[in-house]
């Protein structure tokens, strides 16, 4: 069974690896969800997921090839312009991106503000000490963040042949409308999240390392 990890123990994820196995979803007794799921990714380094969370955003047709028929436009905030114009990928910086895609039956518009993993509140030391080099993670709002009610994080663990992929999505974390959670905060809601994880990163897995090579001339 799932273990049903709170938001604000997520370092545990880091330290054990029998968490990091564990796929699903199940509910919080507050009505939260907790949606887990892993991916190997062989052949993908550190450098080619930061290339790729700078890179896609630039252009939709980049973001539609990662999940064709699921993933439909994605823009970035105009503060974030020069970032994204930068030549080459410049070191990480908190940036906002507005994908729109489909989960489970609903073609959703977002908002996922990606910040650094301190500031989402996972330790440096805990992710240096257990082959932690990358963690991908935000506040996911929809309706362009006018409805707060995600935390996710994606968490990249080296292995002797790439990276291995631990997602974890807290749904109604931040959703605080007592009507919206009714509404939203249900099995299936939590199914399709794991579904589109599930198949997304089996994509990145496969498209990333030929991607990577071909768009940076190597």
């Amino acid at each position: 069974m799932l273990t049903l990890t709170p938001f604000d123990e997520k370092n545990n994820i880091l330290l054990d690896r029998a968490l990091q196995q564990e796929t699903g979803f199940r509910r919080f007794e507050n009505g939260d969800y907790l949606v887990s799921m892993t991916c190997p990714m062989p052949g993908v380094t550190p450098e080619m997921i930061a290339w790729w969370f700078w890179w896609h955003p630039q252009k939709s047709e980049r973001y539609r090839m990662w999940f064709p028929g699921e993933h439909f436009f994605v823009g970035y905030a105009k503060k974030d312009r020069a970032y994204f114009s930068a030549p080459a990928c410049p070191p990480f910086a908190p940036n906002t991106q507005y994908p729109i895609e489909k989960i489970g039956a609903l073609a959703l518009p977002l908002e996922i503000d990606f910040m650094t993993p301190e500031a989402f509140g996972f330790d440096p030391a805990v992710m240096a000490d257990n082959d932690i080099p990358i963690i991908v993670c935000g506040h996911v709002s929809a309706m362009y963040g006018l409805v707060p009610h995600t935390e996710m994080a994606h968490i990249f663990r080296r292995t002797d042949d790439g990276l291995f992929l631990i997602s974890r999505f807290w749904i109604g974390k931040r959703l605080k409308n007592p009507l919206l959670r009714k509404a939203v905060l249900t099995d299936k809601t939590a199914e399709g999240m794991a579904a589109h994880c599930f198949q997304e990163y089996r994509n990145l897995a496969k498209l990333l390392p030929p991607l990577f090579t071909k768009e940076n001339c190597l």
